[in-house]
């Protein structure tokens, strides 16, 4: 690759370094000293750099329940530095983690090896590329490998991830682990004092949120402290995994919580909110990173990172436009079927969504009644998972509600990876902030995207524990979006949404709402459109709930080209998969394609073809 072009002459230069031997007259004894040279240690080698890494984004480690004997000592009390130092050091050490990986000799791996080295060549490469162009910004940030230009935010931050690792992914079942989780309760305060010097720093190079981005971060911070220390989840969830682990003395450990809360957390809680109030009349109502310094570059960057393209902006603004007209030429059929027959089908999405038959009451049981459908949603598709995939996953999924007070801050609905170590099982999350943007029709689409057979099933299957946990960290975000959305057209082959027309319009909805995504994340960032030029296109072309659309876009402005993946990795697969319909005629095997596509994981785009074209040549 282009990006490694300079490291290619370090790895040459090394590998002449580690073979060069002295000199010797006897052949046999030349042969012999060959002969018992060690092979090169793969696994050894990756697990190193694997402990490289988590030492740069101790959280990731957490997150994927790796121990601290694989991860490193003491990773599992650490949190990562939000300082300007700590990036200096994330940014040198990622850089170094590429020299390593390019300097290890593929002559010597297997196939299998080499597909995952691949995998996280590029991966980390991708990852970094962003660095490289702008000052500003956080990389290894959202889900440790996503880079943000915004260090806080509503959606990133440590005053956003630090809660979400403590609360749900840190496991406690020793007085380790308890001691741990104080250790980075003690931590979580200095992360919001090196946010704001990091902020400020970011300030000074002409970096600042958009306005309606501070204020919905000011609001969700405002809220996390107007409650009493003593009821807040770091507190009150740190004592319900105490109790259910029998850990002696909890209660002690409850006060040492509770204080840090009061004395600490609180504090620098309130310091970045009056950090952010005293930002707020610098920022500029302006949504895209193109109004940022070399704003252009670093979307083009953004794209090869989330997409494993390096399609231009523009070309991928009109695919997207392609894509909706070709969408709602199927939902308009559907539409007529059912009796919707004027306006557009943005008009008449609209119209569905007020039908009161299809909302959930926004109350504690029309809540449970919207979990309840879930679970037999996905009950009925893990029932024909068989039929269409060779291999499948030992795990079931959890369905789980975001609790109340980081409804704010998360994603309508998303999927988080279960634990290396068993103590956390995969989770489908949804947030029930406002069931009326949840209508019935929508839900089907919704948990097969995210758990069976999407998220869960591609991730149940990635994380084969003889692969290295790397290629599950650089992930493609393209190849786990694109398959997420595939298995949402796969369920209406599997016959999920049979006899069912508005259950079907949902999952068409789904499908339009991510070629809307192309249209408008490159409108925002490339083409200067506003928040509500791109809320109004969203709500017009799709027919969804203005809150639904409202978080939408404020999503994309922060996670540049993130949501470029999903309908570009989509296409991708539904490519291969014709592609090897054509060339094998009657001995292609749905089955088979599948777990080719899936195994080694979430591959970027160009390597998944590579392996789909050698399977089927």
């Amino acid at each position: 690759m282009k990006m490694h072009s300079g490291l290619a002459v370090f790895s040459s230069l090394a590998l002449l370094a580690c073979t060069e031997q002295a000199p010797t007259t006897d052949p046999a004894e030349a042969e012999m000293v060959i002969l018992q040279e060690p092979a090169p240690d793969f696994a050894g080698q990756m697990q190193q750099l694997a402990q490289d890494y988590f030492a740069l984004r101790p959280e990731t480690a957490t997150y994927y329940g790796v121990p601290d004997e694989k991860a490193g000592v003491g990773i599992s009390s650490r949190l990562a530095r939000y300082s300007v130092d700590g990036e200096i050091e994330r940014r040198a050490g990622l850089k170094a983690i590429l020299a390593e990986l390019a300097a290890i000799d593929k002559s010597q791996l297997s196939e299998s090896q080499k597909i995952s080295l691949e995998l996280v060549a590029t991966g980390a490469a991708n990852a970094y590329a962003p660095s490289t162009v702008v000052d500003y910004g956080f990389v290894l940030g959202e889900y440790g490998v996503w880079f943000n230009p915004y260090v806080v935010s509503h959606l990133t931050g440590p005053h956003v991830e630090i809660p979400a690792l403590l609360e749900d992914k840190m496991a406690v079942r020793t007085r380790g682990d308890a001691m741990a989780y104080v250790s980075r309760l003690n931590s979580y305060a200095g992360a919001l004092d090196e946010a704001i010097g990091k902020m400020e720093h970011d300030r000074t190079l002409g970096v600042v949120p958009p306005d309606f981005v501070i204020d919905r971060t000011l609001a969700n911070l405002t809220a996390s402290v107007g409650i009493p220390a003593a009821a807040n989840t770091l507190v009150t969830r740190f004592s319900q995994k105490l109790e259910e682990a029998g850990i002696e003395r909890a209660a002690e450990y409850v006060v040492l919580a509770t204080a840090r809360v009061e004395e600490q957390v609180y504090p620098a809680t309130r310091r970045l909110i009056d950090a952010l109030t005293a930002l707020r009349p610098l920022a500029t109502h302006e949504a895209g990173v193109g109004r940022l310094p070399n704003g252009e570059a670093f979307y083009r960057a953004m794209i090869t990172q989330m997409t494993d393209t390096t399609l231009p902006a523009e070309e991928i603004h009109a695919v997207g436009l392609v894509e909706v007209e070709r969408i709602q030429a199927e939902m308009d059929e559907l539409l007529r079927s059912i009796g919707y027959t004027e306006g557009t089908v943005g008009a008449r999405m609209n119209a569905l969504l007020q039908d009161p038959q299809f909302i959930y009451p926004n109350t504690a049981a029309g809540k449970a009644q919207l979990i309840a459908d879930m679970e037999a949603d996905l009950a009925l598709a893990n029932e024909k998972l068989p039929q269409w995939f060779g291999k499948l996953p030992d795990q079931e999924v959890a369905i789980r509600v975001v609790p109340p007070h980081r409804e704010q801050s998360a994603s309508g609905a998303f999927y988080d990876a279960p634990s290396q170590d068993g103590s956390r099982p995969g989770t489908y999350w949804i947030s029930l902030a406002d069931t009326a943007a949840l209508p019935s029709y929508s839900l089907q689409t919704l948990t097969y995207h995210e758990a069976n057979p999407g998220h869960h099933l591609q991730t149940i299957l990635g994380l084969d524990p003889a692969l290295p946990i790397l290629g599950t960290v650089f992930y493609s975000n393209a190849a786990g979006e694109g398959w997420g959305l595939y298995a949402e057209r796969l369920a209406s082959e599997m016959g999920l949404y049979e006899n069912d027309p508005v259950d079907d319009l949902g999952r068409l909805q789904a499908e339009l709402h991510r070629a809307v995504r192309l249209v408008v994340d490159t409108g925002l960032h490339a083409m200067g459109w506003s928040r509500e030029q791109a809320i109004e296109y969203s709500t017009a072309t799709e027919g969804i709930h203005l809150s639904e659309a409202t978080s939408e876009i404020e999503r994309y402005v922060v996670w540049p080209g993130q949501a470029l993946g999903y309908k570009l990795g989509m296409l991708k697969i539904l490519e291969l998969r014709r592609r090897a319909q054509e060339q094998l005629g009657e001995q292609f095997d749905i089955r088979a394609f599948h777990d080719r596509i899936l195994e080694h994981g979430a591959l970027p785009l160009n390597q998944m073809e590579a392996k789909i074209d050698a399977w089927i040549a």
